[in-house]
């Protein structure tokens, strides 16, 4: 009976450990849940301006500090999110929200611009392929300071500024949330912090 429990054992480790590396793979496609702190620095002073409107939209300008927390200067990729997102409601606060919504995010933007890097396919229920945005981005290299094309140097504080702009349209949604993504020259994601901006539909 030993015997059988202990080969019993050791053939379901094999299984448990390429379970966990397949998760491992598909982490990156799904950005974390949960706001991400860390000590290494804080980010603080976030602001959002919106400014006098211009013939092509409504323009959103972020502002925040980024300050440092140790005694050596460190090198991050930064990346600065814009969007419109649906809110998912229930009947009462007893229920699970539905997440049946194809269209979560209405609108979206991006610092570094590159809207491409927030795009993943995704299988809907019949196994069709479509396109999604996920708030994390595919290369976190590009999350560079675009003055030096370099990582951001972080030796006492900096000062973080980007405008994001919401053109007019048909079925206009203003940005209603602001994501803030830090990542250190590892490209391991130290601060993640999801912020409200109060919503305007026309």
């Amino acid at each position: 009976m030993k015997r059988i429990l202990t080969l019993i054992i050791i053939m379901l480790f094999p299984v448990v450990g390429f379970s966990q590396g397949e998760q491992s793979q598909k982490d990156k496609t799904i950005f974390p849940v949960q706001a991400v702190t860390t000590k290494l620095f804080t980010v603080k002073n976030i602001s959002f301006n919106k400014l006098i409107p211009n013939s092509e939209g409504e323009v959103l300008e972020v502002e925040f500090e980024v300050e440092n927390g140790i005694n050596a200067p460190q090198n991050l990729y930064i990346f600065v999110i814009a969007s419109y997102e649906s809110s998912y409601k229930t009947k009462s606060s007893f229920e699970s929200p539905s997440l049946e919504d194809p269209n979560e995010i209405k609108f979206i933007k991006a610092f570094p611009e590159d809207l491409s890097n927030f795009e993943y396919s995704q299988k809907d229920k019949s196994g069709a392929e479509k396109k999604v945005y996920i708030k994390y981005p595919k290369n976190i290299k590009a999350g560079v300071d675009p003055k030096t094309g370099k990582l951001y140097l972080l030796e006492e504080s900096i000062i973080f500024r980007t405008k994001f702009l919401s053109q007019y349209r048909k079925n206009y949604y203003f940005f209603n949330e602001i994501t803030v993504l830090i990542f250190d020259e590892g490209e391991n994601l130290l601060y993640r912090q999801v912020f409200k901006v109060k919503e305007k539909k026309r």
